[in-house]
């Protein structure tokens, strides 16, 4: 009597932990704050901690990205990572409501805010980093009539704790961007912890050379097999390419800063054989 007493009391508990449900794994609550910041390559990131029963899988689906691009932006969470650890999430404009929600929209959403560094302006954060109007930052953010200090928050707006969905992940560009966009994962993950140099100057390409070659540039100081973003101002394109050869001095007078292939002054919409552009190298 006992055994049997004993065997169904452990079947009882069995059965109880067996059917309740898996505990409820949080990635963002609406007590959460976001306080984003600007890439050097230009981007808006976030900082994650990672929490218990977080996954780097789950994490990276959470926020819309795949693996891949989760350890692209996060070089070392690919050899290890542990509860406590700050990975770089990107975030896309899209998924940042910037104005008023509805009262009933609160409970579901977490405030989003920028930490201002040095360099920063009004004009810049509005028109280029957040693309919102002048009087949505004043407005949210009374403070600014004082003018930006580095360090300041300003509040930007709010985002879903339902997460990121990866549609809202666009590769902007059109094809060349999509064709372009694992070279921009590998600059990403080869840059990490590096100093990035800027330049800017005079691009051009040899138009005598096949328009189908890839996505390659002979630059001056840049390591081979590097890779660089390219960004043309005149027509907002960005190309990430990789350094082939060394720019031949008695070819390319000290004015050029970079010589590009074909397909990538196509790419970065290009119209003269030469044309300015702005460069990053680590």
């Amino acid at each position: 009597m006992r055994v049997a007493i004993l065997l169904l009391t452990l079947l009882t508990s069995f059965q109880i932990a067996y059917t309740q449900p898996p505990p409820v794994v949080i990635y963002l609550a609406p007590t959460d704050s976001l306080i984003t910041f600007q890439h050097p390559m230009g981007e808006v990131m976030f900082t994650h901690t990672v929490t218990l029963g977080q996954t780097l899988f789950s994490l990276a689906k959470f926020y819309g990205l795949t693996l891949q691009e989760l350890y692209a932006y996060n070089p070392r969470a690919s050899e290890h990572y542990e509860l406590g650890d700050k990975l770089v999430i990107p975030i896309p404009l899209k998924a940042i409501i910037r104005q008023v929600p509805p009262p009933a929209m609160l409970p579901n959403l977490a405030p989003v805010f920028y930490q201002v560094k040095p360099g920063d302006t009004v004009f810049g954060l509005c028109n280029r980093v957040f693309e919102v109007p002048n009087e949505w930052l004043q407005t949210q953010n009374p403070a600014l009539a004082s003018g930006l200090k580095p360090g300041q928050l300003l509040r930007i707006g709010w985002i879903s704790t339902a997460g990121i969905p990866a549609e809202w992940r666009e590769i902007r560009g059109g094809p060349y961007a999509r064709i372009n966009y694992p070279y921009k994962l590998a600059f990403f993950q080869r840059s990490a912890e590096k100093k990035i140099s800027e330049e800017r100057g005079a691009a051009t390409w040899p138009k005598d050379m096949d328009q189908n070659t890839g996505f390659f540039c002979l630059h001056r100081s840049a390591p081979i097999n590097s890779l660089v973003e390219v960004y043309n101002p005149l027509t907002h394109q960005t190309m990430y390419l990789k350094v082939s050869e060394r720019l031949p001095e008695r070819v390319y007078d000290r004015n050029t800063l970079v010589v590009v292939s074909p397909l990538a002054a196509k790419a970065l919409g290009a119209r003269d054989n030469r044309f300015y552009v702005h460069l990053k190298h680590y």
